[in-house]
């Protein structure tokens, strides 16, 4: 009897003593919504999207993270960060926009184009993200996101073909911006990703003016017609998938 009880006290301490390392694990970060995230979560969110990403992060969009595969995918990324405002103008004494592509494949890859304003852009029209797709295909994308220190706005002005997607987003007010766009590919080739912002007024009529090449702005957009010189022709990155 006596083995019994022991047993059954030793048990209860391990059963414990693992409950409280998971809530010990999982309360490594808490946003300001009273969401907890682990250690494993809150760097994959970091790197996959940005910083400040998990901040605004809402129990549905944890949830709906918490039921996708992507924290059992292996994670890849890469980044640029641009010091010149444009090909065509001088270079700022601090970094203007960072741009970072990152990859999370299985069967599949889920990739995210992250642009993070580091200065406040003076103009704000529409701006193009997007991709070139290298012996990849497309099988889905989401709506592309513009983020500010208190709201996010989406866009749905795609703009697909079978070697890319680029998606239009109205810059909005505020501080701390962040634009992102997700896209679903095939395994097997190369993704470029690239961020053209607008140096002037345009309309969406005209941000739509490109079509996708590797010898385009960013390795992925070619402008065309009243497009042509708008755009500041930020260096792009990739990603092999």
């Amino acid at each position: 009897m006596k083995r019994r009880v022991m047993a059954i006290l030793l048990l209860a301490i391990a059963i414990f003593g693992i409950n409280i390392n998971k809530a010990y694990a999982k309360s490594y970060y808490t946003n300001k919504n009273g969401i907890e995230f682990s250690e494993e979560e809150y760097n994959f969110l970091t790197t996959f999207y940005w910083d400040s990403y998990v901040d605004n992060m809402t129990q549905a969009q944890y949830e709906d993270f918490i039921n996708s595969d992507l924290l059992d995918r292996e994670l890849t990324t890469s980044s640029i960060t641009e010091t010149m405002c444009s090909q065509r103008s001088t270079v700022h004494t601090t970094a203007y926009k960072s741009l970072k592509i990152s990859a999370a494949c299985s069967s599949n890859c889920v990739v995210s184009i992250v642009l993070q304003w580091l200065a406040n852009p003076t103009i704000r029209s529409y701006d193009v993200i997007g991709a070139y797709l290298s012996n990849v295909s497309l099988l889905s994308s989401a709506q592309a996101t513009v983020s500010n220190s208190t709201t996010t706005y989406y866009y749905n002005n795609k703009k697909t073909a079978y070697n890319g997607i680029g998606n239009s987003v109205l810059l909005p007010s505020g501080t701390n911006l962040v634009a992102n766009q997700i896209i679903t590919t095939t395994t097997g080739g190369h993704i470029y990703g690239s961020y053209q912002h607008a140096t002037q007024n345009v309309t969406l009529a005209v941000s739509k003016n490109y079509y996708f090449s590797p010898a385009g702005y960013g390795s992925v957009f070619v402008f065309t017609g009243n497009a042509i010189g708008v755009y500041d022709g930020m260096a792009g990155v990739d990603i092999a998938v």
